[in-house]
């Protein structure tokens, strides 16, 4: 997809549910003039396990997602100004409690009303840079992807983890909108030059491999070994079938490359050397890990 500032050059998704039509995901993107948006959304299963008779007997988590994704489409439609996104989504969670039947209000200490996670990357598309800015609450995610290799941009609401501890630990989470407690959507501005890779992501993308270097790796192989955006597409949804054992969402904004066969040259030694600096190394993965999440890190 090519929008009128050929600085975007594509804007898509991956994803899919491990039950039919019972999938807790949900994921919004769209381009208007120089502005884009990409936002993944996880409904919390455990938190959020409680089903409503009323909206066909979904769980608060499949319905959360759902609901403030639409939230966050009228706020990018309406508004887009920072200051008022928490009202739009604060607005999506009233009309699910309203409609909620009683029964499906009964929580236990560990539940919480209509509970998601959230990452959302919006961009200002300029001519030598992009302007973004990064929402988030829970443990979906924020990316940037460029020639130096993958960099995660917001920080997970789980205590005591980072991104390398968190696939072995189970680790609590901290933050996440819902309709029964406060919560926060964390911000952050950051000034990105071409060309680079925006991704968000549900923890179903990264959450099931060995280490943050096996996503970077999933992430660049894929592209390298396809000829077009389609073809992208299709492998990563096929790669990230083969390791998830959860929904998955993954939206993605490439932005200022000439076309894909520069997007795709553009990472063909990274994903080299990925695979021959970590993956294929006979040292211990931690010790990797302590090297890799230097450039990881970079914006944390």
């Amino acid at each position: 997809m090519k929008n009128a500032n050929q600085e975007l050059n594509s804007i898509f998704y991956v994803a899919e549910e491990m039950v039919n039509d019972n999938g807790e995901d949900c994921f919004y993107h769209d381009v208007i003039d120089n502005k884009f948006i990409i936002a993944s959304l996880d409904g919390c299963g455990g938190s959020g396990s409680k089903r409503y008779k009323n909206f066909s007997g979904k769980t608060g988590a499949y319905v959360a997602s759902r609901a403030v994704c639409g939230g966050v489409k009228a706020w990018f439609l309406e508004s887009n100004e920072e200051e008022d996104l928490p009202t739009y989504v604060q607005d999506a969670l009233s009309v699910c409690k309203k409609y909620a039947d009683k029964a499906g209000r009964i929580m236990g200490s560990l539940s919480k009303a209509f509970p998601t996670t959230a990452a959302i990357i919006t961009g200002n598309i300029l001519r030598d840079k992009c302007e973004i800015t990064c929402y988030w609450a829970g443990d979906s995610r924020c990316y940037m992807l460029d020639a130096k290799g993958l960099h995660q941009l917001t920080e997970d609401d789980l205590d005591g983890q980072d991104a390398m501890s968190n696939l072995t630990n189970d680790g609590v989470m901290n933050n996440s909108i819902n309709a029964s407690t406060s919560f926060e959507i964390h911000s952050k501005k950051i000034v990105v030059g071409y060309p680079c890779i925006l991704l968000t992501a549900t923890d179903g993308c990264f959450g099931y491999l060995n280490s943050p270097m096996e996503f970077e790796y999933l992430l660049t192989d894929s592209l390298v070994k396809s000829k077009n955006i389609t073809e992208w597409k299709i492998a990563l949804n096929e790669r990230m079938n083969t390791v998830t054992g959860d929904d998955y969402t993954l939206c993605v904004a490439v932005c200022g490359f000439a076309d894909f066969e520069d997007i795709r040259n553009s990472f063909v030694k990274r994903n080299e050397y990925v695979a021959e600096k970590y993956l294929n190394s006979q040292q211990d993965v931690n010790d990797l890990w302590d090297i890799y999440k230097k450039n990881y890190s970079l914006y944390l």
